[in-house]
């Protein structure tokens, strides 16, 4: 009769989870208050994440973004944006405060916690199951808990937590667990009404993860594959086994994400039609992923940025071999499940959740990304920590017990479950925990420092036009600004690939920055020559030419960049051109259209009741004033225009009170002054207008203009014209 393995004692759970939570906040503690880096600038010009409601808003994120075509995702940003304005933390691009990024990195940390917790659930729960011996089952929580702790404390899972726009990848992974671990509880439940529950959490992750990244879209399948693996004793039984239903409503869930794909969100930088074949990209990527499993074994090479080039010659030839071995090993072993499922569902894994971003579709604006490994890491952590087992016990003299079904199961000898014996392998587990933790903090003190981020960037991939442009923009923002070393850096960019344009473009600016615009002007356009939907470069020479007061020149180029990358910012450039170029109507329809995007934003209803007013349309400018007013009540000279509005409208009694009103909040601006003259002149009060022009004129007696209109009104007054009514 054999002898049953013993279980390592009774662990405090609870003291150890703590640990760990703690350890990851030290890990990230670094990065909480760095500014926005790289791709998180979308953050500052997204314009639909400034309005948690209602959610059509926040959840049509802008197309050609990190954030296209990812829903949940831009709603996720939209709710810090509520925080931190909640806060009156400021949120305009500029200001890099000390708190504006705080918000946005704590909730990443808690969304990778979250994963982490989940991550434990579902091992400890898949450990336990019947299908396992009793060497694996008595085992569970600390493998489980040794699994998670590495996983969320390693150096490469840094990229995904402290840069925040990549939370994509965390909330995606944390949808896919939730979909497995909701559909494992509702195998274990009890009773009738919680598997109901845990089918619907499920359900709702599976939609959930469909809106925020395309790796979500093997889930359905991987759930099928692990009951398999773990649960059902054979393909009949998966067919057989009352659950088709909920495999049928997951596969539909499908459908949000493939509707989200076929709208285009990111068709300019996804897809095989940008110039880079699929064979190329897939050689690549066999490098990629063999970098990424050795930087889990060795983290000292990690980079933020790996740049646009495709691998060539002989350095994807190893990937190439040890990524077809594993994916002849994994089809092998899902011809044995029964005794190998839990092997072939930890290939399929890998290979399902990495194929997306990482095999034949290129995506052109990066070739390897450290964060496409986030959740994939589980399989290699797993197999490692089988490895390391299964040499563990033939060095201690016992049997390699390898996780295989109970029917299977293979004695250990009794072990003592307390004593000096686990001492070494607490030891261990805390050294390794220690200097994960180090090696994470480390790394995330480089995402606090963005010029020393970019250096180590360069220095990794000196072939990187994109860290040329990155580090010259921080050299830009440092006080004082280092404009001669950024010039430098941005002409060996061009040097070092002149078909790069962003690095035209960024040059361009710092002429600009140095009030030198003929010089930025062939800049541009050599940018726009490279690239000619480029929307940064359309926009900046747009503007350009405004300032060189060549507006009928400018409008095509900022109409192009309209166009491609849709903002409020950019129409209300458009109408500032349109203005110069004597276009009223023009300017009126790009103020309407930037008041779509951003319907609260004070600048553009201001200036779109003043030309509206001015044009000769009152009674169309009052509801955009009077929406202004109730955003700024406490605004002498939105009350001021509104009442010009009102005077003009024929509404008499409304222009005088609005008039009264913007007085006594002028606080010694001539400008509310005059505007209430010009009211009370359109309402036929002399008078009245005669002594607003009079206090306009005592607070800038140089202003001409206000002593023509005091003139004015007081002959008017002399006149007798005007009823004072």
């Amino acid at each position: 009769m054999s002898v049953p393995p013993v279980a390592p004692g009774k662990l405090p759970l609870k003291a150890l989870a703590f640990g760990l939570f703690v350890a990851v906040w030290v890990a990230y503690a670094p990065a909480l208050k760095a500014p926005f880096l790289f791709d998180d600038a979308i953050i500052g010009d997204d314009a639909t994440i400034e309005r948690l409601w209602p959610p059509s808003i926040p959840l049509h994120p802008p197309p050609q973004t990190p954030v296209g075509g990812r829903p949940v995702v831009n709603y996720s940003l939209a709710i810090n944006d509520g925080i931190n304005r909640a806060l009156g933390i400021d949120q305009r691009p500029d200001p890099d405060g000390p708190y504006k990024t705080v918000s946005y990195r704590v909730l990443n940390v808690l969304l990778h916690l979250a994963c982490g917790a989940l991550l434990f659930g579902l091992l400890r729960r898949t450990l336990r199951a019947q299908r396992f011996d009793e060497a694996w089952a008595a085992w569970a929580d600390p493998i489980a808990l040794a699994v998670t702790g590495v996983w969320l404390l390693h150096p490469i899972q840094s990229e995904a937590v402290d840069y925040v726009i990549q939370r994509t990848e965390i909330i995606v992974s944390l949808c896919y667990l939730g979909t497995l671990y909701g559909s494992v509880r509702a195998w274990d439940a009890g009773s009738a009404a919680r598997r109901t529950v845990w089918y619907a959490v499920a359900a709702l992750s599976c939609l959930l993860g469909m809106g925020s990244k395309e790796v979500m879209i093997s889930a359905p399948l991987m759930i099928i594959l692990y009951d398999r693996a773990f649960r059902w004793p054979s393909w009949r039984a998966v067919i057989d086994g009352g659950r088709l239903w909920f495999y049928a409503i997951l596969a539909a869930t499908t459908g949000w994400l493939i509707w989200l794909m076929v709208s285009g969100p990111r068709s300019e930088t996804v897809g095989f039609h940008l110039g880079l074949s699929w064979y190329a990209y897939l050689y690549s990527q066999a490098w990629a992923i063999l970098h990424y499993i050795r930087l889990v074994f060795w983290p000292n090479d990690l980079n933020l940025d790996y740049g646009l080039n495709p691998i060539r010659g002989p350095a994807g030839i190893p990937g190439l071999i040890v990524l077809s071995a594993f994916g002849v090993a994994t089809i092998i072993a899902w011809t044995r499940v029964d005794r190998w499922g839990w092997f072939a569902f930890l290939g399929a894994w890998f290979f399902a959740i990495l194929a997306p971003s990482s095999s034949v579709v290129p995506i052109n604006t990066e070739i390897a990304a450290e964060r496409r490994v986030y959740l994939a890491l589980v399989s290699v952590l797993v197999l490692t920590g089988v490895a390391a087992y299964a040499i563990a016990r033939r060095l201690t003299g016992g049997a390699a017990a390898s996780p295989r079904p109970r029917r299977l199961p293979r004695p250990l000898p009794r072990v003592p479950a307390t004593g000096r014996r686990w001492l070494p392998a607490a030891a261990l587990a805390l050294a390794l925990a220690c200097l994960l933790t180090t090696l994470t903090f480390n790394r995330s003190r480089l995402y606090a420092n963005g010029l020393a981020m970019w250096r180590d960037v360069l220095a990794k991939a000196p072939d990187n036009p994109r860290a040329y442009e990155n580090l010259a923009s921080m050299l830009g923002a440092e006080q004082p600004p280092r404009l001669d070393e950024a010039e430098r850096v941005l002409r060996e960019g061009i040097a070092a690939d002149s078909t790069y344009h962003p690095v035209w473009d960024k040059l361009a600016a710092m002429e600009i920055s140095q009030h030198r615009l003929l010089d930025a002007e062939p800049l541009l356009k050599r940018a726009i020559a490279i690239n000619p939907n480029y929307a940064r470069s359309l926009r900046r020479l747009g503007n350009l030419l405004v300032s060189l007061q060549h507006p009928d020149s400018a409008i095509p180029y900022l109409e192009r960049a309209a166009a491609r990358e849709p903002s409020a910012q950019l129409d209300v450039d458009l109408a500032t051109a349109d203005l110069d170029a004597h276009r009223p109507d023009d300017a009126i329809r790009a103020l309407q259209s930037a008041l779509e995007l951003t319907p609260n934003r004070t600048d553009i209803l201001q200036m779109l009741g003043a030309l509206l007013t001015q044009g000769g349309r009152p009674a169309d400018a009052v509801p955009y004033l009077e929406a202004l007013v109730g955003l700024e009540p406490r605004s002498g000279l939105d009350l001021a225009l509104l009442s010009v509005a009102y005077a003009a409208a024929g509404r008499v009694d409304p222009a005088v009170n609005a008039a009264r009103s913007a007085a006594t909040l002028a606080a010694g601006d001539e400008r509310v002054y005059l505007f209430a003259g010009r009211a009370m002149l359109r309402a036929g009060r002399p008078t009245e207008a005669a002594e607003y022009f009079s206090r306009a004129v005592a607070l800038a007696p140089t202003d001409s203009e206000a002593r023509e209109l005091l003139a004015a009104a007081g002959a008017h007054v002399k006149a007798g014209k005007g009823p004072e009514l």
